[in-house]
């Protein structure tokens, strides 16, 4: 995969040419992650903000699928933000856990009257034991985030923190590669592009057993990114 997908109009890359005093972790380092939340910590309030509004046609078709064909039983939100995916998916008729790695978002759902919990899907436990197994876990824009063996890793704990049946809901950015970009929050967010044949083989290698995929071409719609809508079932 290239390591210099070009970025829509108006994005701004935070590598410097060449790389080589890229102020940034490399993209296979430990920090990647812990970088890219500490953006959503100081930018919390902004990325509320532009995020308020419903979403996408396709967003909420997606997310009505999901309130549909998952078995009853909780979803595990993760990276719910604000909340918004969260409240949509509870008007139709789901129970919904939701969770952050960032603690500004914790506490801003917190100040809304919503019980949430703080939760890094990459470094802990998913509390099936407790809460689960889970109906469903939705990550709307957050797996986007990894990079693919860090993926990789969290496809396989959400698999086995899935009840039987259970589905994994999450979305990524169309495109190959992987890059640091400061685009709307003016600060580090590390991005991993995806493409559905690699993304279909690292799920399957987990153990789900059905994967439906579909595209929104966002940039016929005017929106920067086209976008992966990903539905996949445990056994």
């Amino acid at each position: 995969m290239s390591t210099q997908p070009a970025f829509p109009p108006g994005a701004a890359s935070a590598a410097p040419a060449g790389g080589s005093s890229a102020p940034y972790p490399p993209h296979d380092a430990a920090g990647t992650n812990a970088l890219t939340l500490a953006a959503y910590e100081a930018r919390a309030e902004v990325y509320a903000a532009q995020t308020e509004n419903a979403g996408s046609i396709a967003h909420r078709t997606f997310l009505r699928r999901l309130a549909r064909v998952a078995p009853p039983g909780l979803v595990l939100e993760v990276g719910s933000a604000q909340g918004r995916d969260a409240a949509y998916l509870e008007r139709h008729g789901r129970r919904v856990r939701r969770t952050d790695a960032t603690r500004a978002f914790v506490d801003m759902l917190r100040r809304q009257g919503r019980e949430a919990h703080r939760l890094d899907v990459l470094t802990d436990d998913l509390g099936a034991g407790t809460h689960g197994p889970y109906a469903a876990v939705l990550a709307n824009a957050v797996l986007l985030h990894l990079t693919p063996a860090q993926l990789a890793l969290v496809v396989t704990k959400i698999h086995a923190a899935l009840a039987p049946g259970g589905v994994l809901a999450f979305t990524v950015k169309v495109g190959d590669g992987q890059e640091w970009s400061e685009h709307k929050l003016g600060l580090p967010r590390f991005y991993q592009y995806w493409r559905e044949a690699p993304l279909v083989a690292l799920l399957e290698e987990a153990g789900f057993a059905r994967v439906d995929v579909e595209v929104d071409m966002g940039r016929d719609q005017g929106y920067q990114w086209d976008w992966l809508y990903v539905l996949a079932w445990r056994d």
